[in-house]
């Protein structure tokens, strides 16, 4: 983008001192390094950063206005390319809407460029934030949101700024708490474009099942269908998750099944199928046990994943990965060594050390 524009902002940025003493602006944000290394995707020195900068400005009780500036750079061994430099967010927030009508009062708005929002388990829409050079997904639109009869409903709105016709809508509603039988979300995804095709996702999460009354058990499921809107069957994420919290160790195991012709808006977060992010997408059927803890070494969250991938299609195998992350206070480390069973893959170490500082 044009760096006199991001200047501009940053100068924008630079407001008198009084303007913070009274709490109508923040300034803070944040650094992210990382260092990765695998043995089959010639990274063999991938030393990164991510920058992010944030303004916050009230503009009264009711009105505030967000901005964050994110820098992300790549380091090679000729001296450092990959540089972007970009406005990742800049949106005003209304906390009641009642304040402009009264017919829209319980009603609260964001609109300008923003995140796109995690639903679910981010398999369809998410705004993951692991790729140093470019940011999380995001858009240009508006979030309306209100609580209609104890179900929280949010409104997502954007379109692809381009003057072409590229657009999606969300509707998002969260059922919260159902009689103390599970959390239960629902949400609904249209994407519009200039083809003919307008594509749906319609998915169910339903968390906690059984609240505290399973013995500690803590079980979950995810089901999303696709529409492609080209007259063929329907795509689908099938995802049954359970979690059992010992004395001093947490258990899980969990299985994830998408068919050939799943798709999704943003793809898979990192670690979807493991850190080392070997596959991805359609036609992938994932198992995987894990245990962690934090009793072993003071202050360090140790997490040990076995996963079992596999083509759900013709269920040929396509390998297994072990992955081992030890998260700290200032950051985390962690190591994957994936074990090939399809030719078009390879075996593959992979290692990272990130460390992150606020200020």
């Amino acid at each position: 983008m044009n760096k006199s524009i991001v200047l501009g902002l940053l100068l924008a940025m630079l407001v008198p001192t009084a303007a913070f003493a009274d709490g109508h602006v923040s300034l803070g944000g944040d650094v992210r390094l990382r260092y990765e290394y695998s043995d089959s995707s010639l990274l063999d020195n991938g030393l990164s950063a991510r920058t992010y900068i944030n303004l916050g400005a009230k503009i009264d009780d009711n009105t505030t206005f967000t901005s964050q500036v994110r820098h992300g750079y790549d380091f090679t061994s000729s001296g450092g390319t990959g540089d972007n430099f970009d406005i990742q967010q800049s949106y005003l927030s209304m906390a009641d809407l009642g304040a402009m009508a009264t017919f829209l009062e319980g009603w609260s708005m964001d609109i300008g460029r923003m995140n796109n929002p995690d639903l679910g388990s981010g398999r369809v829409v998410n705004s993951a934030d692991w790729n140093q050079l470019n940011g999380p997904a995001n858009h240009d639109g508006l979030k309306l949101s209100t609580t209609l009869g104890g179900v929280g409903f949010n409104l997502h709105y954007w379109g692809g700024n381009d003057g072409s016709d590229s657009n999606a809508m969300i509707f998002d509603f969260n059922l919260g708490d159902m009689s103390g039988f599970a959390d239960v979300g629902f949400y609904y995804v249209s994407e519009g474009g200039t083809g003919a095709a307008d594509p749906g996702w319609m998915a169910f999460n339903v968390d906690n099942i059984g609240g505290d009354n399973l013995m500690g058990l803590d079980l979950s499921i995810e089901y999303i269908s696709y529409d492609a809107d080209s007259g063929g069957d329907d795509g689908t994420l099938t995802t049954i998750s359970a979690g059992y919290q010992l004395d001093q160790f947490n258990l899980s195991v969990s299985s994830s099944v998408t068919d050939d012709l799943w798709a999704s808006v943003n793809g898979d977060p990192h670690g979807t199928h493991g850190i080392a992010d070997i596959v991805g997408g359609a036609d992938i059927d994932n198992m995987t046990i894990g245990v962690s803890t934090d009793a072993l070494m003071e202050g360090v969250e140790i997490t040990l994943n076995f996963i079992t991938l596999s083509t759900d299609s013709t269920g040929d195998d396509l390998g297994t990965e072990m992955d081992l992350i030890l998260d700290f206070s200032c950051g985390s480390l962690g190591y994957a060594s994936f074990s090939a069973d399809d030719a078009s893959l390879a075996d593959t170490d992979y290692i990272y050390w990130q460390s992150s500082y606020d200020f």
